[in-house]
């Protein structure tokens, strides 16, 4: 085999060189899809090593497997564009003489080296960025198993602050490899500038803040029915900007940590009782003891209702235009005996008071008679008034 020509060169590199760049994008080219199995199935056989779950096996792959490719490809095409630096950096892209400073020289190859390293940092942070995903998502799993409520409220949070000190630091590598930007400069310019930031930033301090006062204090975990105002919902999760509920209609509320913090907060799920209101319109006219009376079998049919705990109430709320109000008031066991539900005792009692104020309301309907008209007399036809003449 003649080498002589694998010896040759082209504008300052050998033929090998370039034999090596077409090899290496080849090679990366048509073994995407074999590189994608194998980083999937190696995903795989590590999250089966770190993990007792089967399931979390293709939750690590799915998660890391785009953000790996990604970073393997960029080493490699970074690989083969490195076989031909020599005429890269031949190439002048701006140039610019500096009157007997060192003039600004910027070639072809000191970008690409810039724009790849740059490329390879992104795609690390995102692998990164991934495994603290799975990470939580396996701790939030043993949490849930174990209910252990404080530590499933407090994953999301710590998986947000890491992330956000992650991307921060990848951010500062970029500016300081990449852009060669003076990092301890620029710490120095954000302290100067720290206090303009840290106003820019006070909402979302305040909110960090509140989030840790909340994850100490405790006043709701993750699962519990809250009611803020007239918002009510379930909270899903606890972050360290906002907590998010979801409301009985489906609808994802989001709420500022420290409006959680800074009003009047019910916990509806650590209440023992859940009190009832029921409001019935009533017609004026009913005498003053049949009234009492009525009230009084309303208040016993409630108290002997199966579930309802005291106090139970009845009393006259309001006077209207035409009606007077009569309020009642009943607590219900929070949460329900197993086999009973709120709505069907509701309706029970709703029932039971209908059919007391009916009866008593029947007894005062007054109905007015019409006496029926008395037929008119006919009128005598001119040939009977002659009859009675003659």
């Amino acid at each position: 085999m003649d080498r002589t020509f694998l010896q040759q060169t082209l504008w300052g590199i050998p033929v090998t060189n370039y034999l090596w760049f077409t090899g290496i994008l080849l090679f990366t080219f048509l073994l995407r899809r074999p590189l994608s199995k194998f980083i999937s199935a190696a995903a795989c056989r590590v999250a089966n090593k770190y993990s007792d779950k089967e399931q979390h096996g293709p939750v690590f792959r799915d998660l890391v497997r785009k953000p790996m490719e990604l970073f393997l490809q960029a080493i490699l095409y970074f690989v083969a564009v490195n076989q031909l630096s020599v005429l890269l950096d031949r190439i002048v892209i701006f140039y610019r003489d500096r009157n007997g400073k060192s003039p600004i020289d910027i070639r072809l190859g000191s970008i690409i080296d810039h724009l790849f390293l740059m490329l390879m940092i992104l795609s690390g942070t995102m692998v990164v960025a991934r495994i603290i995903d799975f990470a939580y998502r396996v701790n939030s799993d043993k949490a849930r198993e174990n209910r252990n409520i404080s530590r499933q409220q407090l994953l999301p949070l710590v998986k947000d602050v890491v992330k956000l000190l992650l991307w921060v630091t990848s951010i500062f590598w970029i500016l300081g490899a990449v852009f060669q930007v003076n990092i301890p400069a620029l710490v120095a310019g954000l302290g100067i500038g720290g206090i303009a930031i840290a106003l820019a930033a006070k909402e979302s301090v305040e909110n960090l803040f509140a989030a840790f006062t909340i994850l100490s204090d405790k006043p709701f975990h993750v699962n519990d029915t809250v009611k803020l105002g007239n918002t009510e919902g379930k909270v899903e999760r606890i972050g360290f900007r906002a907590t998010r509920l979801r409301a009985s209609n489906g609808s994802a509320i989001i709420i500022p940590n420290k409006k959680l913090i800074g009003e009047n907060l019910e916990n509806l799920t650590n209440r023992d009782t859940s009190g009832v209101k029921m409001v019935i319109n009533l017609k004026y006219g009913i005498p003053h003891d049949d009234l009492r009376k009525m009230m009084a079998e309303l208040k016993d049919m409630i108290v002997k209702t199966t579930h309802v705990k005291a106090p139970v109430d009845v009393t006259i709320e309001g006077f209207g235009e035409n009606v007077f109000q009569l309020q009642i008031a009943y607590h219900l066991p929070h949460p329900m005996a197993q086999g009973s539900s709120q709505s069907e005792i509701k309706q029970q009692i709703n029932l039971s008071a209908y059919a007391i104020v009916a009866a008593h309301s029947q007894q005062h309907v007054e109905v007015e008679t019409v006496p029926l008209a008395e037929e008119p007399e006919e009128e005598e036809t001119s040939e009977e008034k002659k009859d009675d003449l003659l």
